[in-house]
């Protein structure tokens, strides 16, 4: 059976950012990707992996389906050594190694499991500086992986449906352990039809506010993802944060 590390040191010396969405559609795929892409700017081998069995990396980063690659973070089923694990990744045209989430295909989604997550995150804190893990429910697969995260970032928008699971999702990370390496992140403040600004920044108290972009929606369909400086200034202080 895989070893199970507990704490971010246990697991290694690399780097993981983790992100998640209070509830999905809150953005922490189109957020995992931009700090990927923003940090392998300035930094070398930054890997983005993607856990959530919504595989939104796997489009927004330009690897559709299988027409144009077999490439699945299920491979890393078949790996068996932490030196081994970047078979199992794309190297993006930004620099970044992607392990782009499963194929679009809805068995395929349940397989992701913790066991898989763990031994994946484990592995590239061994071997990667920098790695960005987009995951999936914490209910689910993935809260084993931030136990061994030296970043959480929860990922919120300022509706209803967040507010209302808010409180839940950070007091659960908390009974994990991870209550001081939680950032909160109140992504798209101001979309259309959100809670007013003051409202929603007293409700989640956040570290970092990124505004609505009606661009970033337009780029996550044509699959060109260019975060604006004022979003990469951002993300960046973020992973400074976290080194």
């Amino acid at each position: 059976m895989f070893p199970f590390p507990t704490s971010p040191q246990e697991a290694g010396k690399g780097i993981l950012i983790s992100f998640l969405s209070v509830k999905q559609g809150s953005g922490a795929s189109t957020l995992g990707c931009m700090t990927a892409i923003c940090s392998a700017g300035i930094k070398q081998d930054v890997s983005l992996i993607d856990l959530n069995p919504e595989s939104k990396v796997r489009a927004y980063m330009g690897y559709p389906g299988s027409e144009v690659t077999t490439m699945s973070v299920l491979n890393i089923n078949s790996v068996s050594t932490p030196d081994m694990i970047f078979s199992a990744s794309e190297q993006h045209h930004t620099g970044v190694r992607v392990f782009p989430g499963v194929l679009p295909k809805i068995t395929d989604a349940s397989l992701i499991d913790a066991k898989l997550a763990m031994k994946a995150t484990a592995y590239l804190k061994q071997v990667s500086p920098i790695t960005i893990a987009v995951l999936g429910p914490i209910y689910d697969a993935c809260w084993a992986v931030t136990m061994i995260s030296d970043l959480v970032c929860v990922v919120v928008r300022p509706d209803r449906i967040n507010m209302d699971s808010f409180r839940d999702t950070v007091e659960f990370l908390g009974r994990l352990g991870c209550a001081g390496r939680i950032k909160i992140i109140l992504n798209q403040q101001n979309y259309p039809g959100s809670i007013e600004p003051q409202g929603a920044i007293k409700w989640f108290s956040p570290d970092y506010i990124v505004p609505y972009d009606k661009h970033i929606a337009t780029q996550c369909n044509r699959r060109e993802l260019s975060p604006d400086r004022k979003t990469k200034d951002i993300l960046l202080k973020l992973v400074k944060g976290a080194e």
